[in-house]
Parts: structure tokens; sequence; C-alpha cells
């Protein structure tokens, strides 16, 4: 996946906005169009809307650029000006946009990371539809901001990254109606989207749904990892071992180590996840049956490992 993360030489322009009641949809679509135009703008890296909540009546709109000279020279342009001159209408009574120039920072919360391949040719209308999507999920409980990275110099996808008070809010936006009618909308403009939530054991081995950006369950792909690392490790204590017998054994236990993690990044767990993704990412309707004729078989393949291995040793 491509680094998403903002360079640390990044500079922020904040924009705070006390709303009028009822202005909150116009805004969002305000919030949306601003990233269509910053996206195109020299230096631009990422933006991001906070909306208001129990602890702040203001919401926040912030761009990211890759130094205070991009964000001088946005602030200076025509689009910006035009779309102050827009936000005016959304305030309150005796209220004003405050603005701020700062370093880069991050906030507490769940994320989720999205990368999108969009179809070459469809680069407007797929910023067309983040506009829509972005409207979509400001109005659900939890929602805390986002920001979208446009492609950059050896990167092939757009980076999105969502960020929520919680888990179970964020997971009430991901299987929502709306957004499952958005995606489908976006399928003429992509290739694929990738969701990632590091919350899963072992995430550098497994994949995520592509649907809820999840991995498997821990049990599973602990069960999964014994089976890959089991016998890796009794052949190199058949074969590899009275190779190392001559060194000190805190060296010869790091190459023992380094090649099962590699083997087992490279070698098992690429095998059986794709032979067992069926049971790994089951679909909705034979789950049951997929979960108990899944892990039978790797009961069974822990058997025959352990009887081949007892002759072998």
């Amino acid at each position: 996946m491509a680094d998403s993360s903002p360079a640390q030489s990044t500079a922020i322009l904040l924009a705070k906005f006390h709303l009028r009641s009822g202005a909150e949809n116009e805004f969002a679509a305000w919030q949306a169009r601003a990233l269509t135009l910053a996206a195109g703008f020299k230096g631009f890296v990422n933006s991001e809307m906070t909306p208001a909540s129990a602890e702040s009546s203001f919401w926040m709109v912030m761009l990211r650029f890759r130094d205070a000279a991009n964000v001088d020279a946005w602030q200076k342009s025509e689009a910006w000006r035009t779309l102050l001159g827009e936000a005016l209408g959304f305030l309150a009574d005796k209220s004003a946009i405050d603005m701020e120039i700062k370093e880069d920072g991050t906030d507490a919360g769940v994320v989720e990371v999205i990368v999108t391949k969009v179809k070459p040719g469809k680069e407007s209308a797929y910023r067309q539809w983040e506009t829509k999507i972005q409207q979509a999920q400001s109005k659900f409980p939890g929602y805390r901001g986002s920001y979208v990275q446009p492609p950059i110099a050896g990167e092939l996808g757009w980076t999105t990254l969502m960020r929520f008070d919680s888990a179970a809010q964020l997971e009430e936006w991901l299987k929502s109606p709306e957004r499952a009618a958005l995606v489908r909308e976006a399928e003429p403009l992509i290739d694929y989207a990738h969701l990632q939530r590091m919350e899963t054991s072992f995430p550098g081995w497994f994949p995520t749904n592509s649907k809820t950006g999840q991995g498997p369950p821990n049990w599973k792909a602990a069960m999964l990892v014994l089976l890959g690392l089991f016998p890796i490790v009794m052949l190199e204590a058949r074969f590899l071992s009275p190779q190392l017998a001559s060194l000190n054994s805190s060296l010869g236990m790091f190459i023992g180590n380094v090649i099962s993690v590699a083997l087992t990044t490279w070698g098992t767990m690429p095998l059986f996840i794709k032979a067992l993704g069926w049971w790994l990412f089951p679909k909705p309707e034979a789950r049951k049956s997929a979960d108990w004729k899944g892990t039978l078989l790797i009961l069974a393949l822990y058997a025959l490992f352990v009887a081949i291995f007892w002759r072998l040793m």
C-alpha cells in the first residue's frame, strides 16, 4: 500500500466555520468542491474536514500542502477567494471565518485507509463522486473527518483516510445502504479499491475483505499461521540446525528465525491463504458450513504434518 502519511514538512491551512442552523448539507457540498479545486493546485497533499461536535461548535477544514509557500499561493488564488465568498452564506450571524496556518498534526480515532485505482480518463468523474460520498459520510455519527490524497509520483492510486470516533461508528458507515449505493455507482470509474484497517493479528500476512475492510477472525489467522509455520520449523530442526550447531546459539537461532519468517511470509502463507480463501472470507449464506469444513480440514492437516515429522525426526 502507498504511504499515505503526509511528509513532516507539510503545512496546513486550517479554516474554522460557525455555521447557521440548517446549512450543514450545503457546507458539506462546499467542502467537497474545495477539495476538488485544491486537488489540482500545485503542492496540494490532501484535505480533511471535521464536523461540529459536542466539544466544538465549529466545522473545521484542513488543506495540506507541501510547504508554506504553496499554502500562501493557494490563499491568494482566485479559486480560494471564490470559495470563501460562497462560504460566507453558510455562516451564523455575527460570525466570521477563522483561518490559521500550522504545522502538520494528527488526531485520535479509528482510521480506515482506502487505496483506489481510478480508470484512465475517469479522474474528473471520480472527483465528482468523491464529492458525493464525502457529503454522505459527514452526516454519520462519530465522523471526525477525512482526507483524500491524489496519486503522486510513483503511486498508482488515490489514498483516502476516514476517521471516526470508534470502530463501531466506522462500521455503521461502511455497512450502510448509503455507502453501498455510492460504491455501486463508482464501479464504472475504478479498477479496484483496497480497504485496510490495522486491527487484525498478523496484518502483513492476511488480506482484508474488500467490502468491510476487515481481515479474517483472529482464531482463523492463528490457525493458518500455525499451519504455515510448523512444517518450516520442523524442516529447519531436521536439516538446518545440525549445520548451525558450530555457531553461537544466539546467532544460530537468529539465522533460523530469519529463514522461517521469510519462508512463511513468501512461501506457505500466500499458498494457504489462496487455497483457503473460501474459509477465511466465507460467503454470508455459507458461513457456518465453510467455518466447520475449513476448521476440520486444517485440523486434519495438523495431524498429517505431525505424523510425517514423527517419522522423519
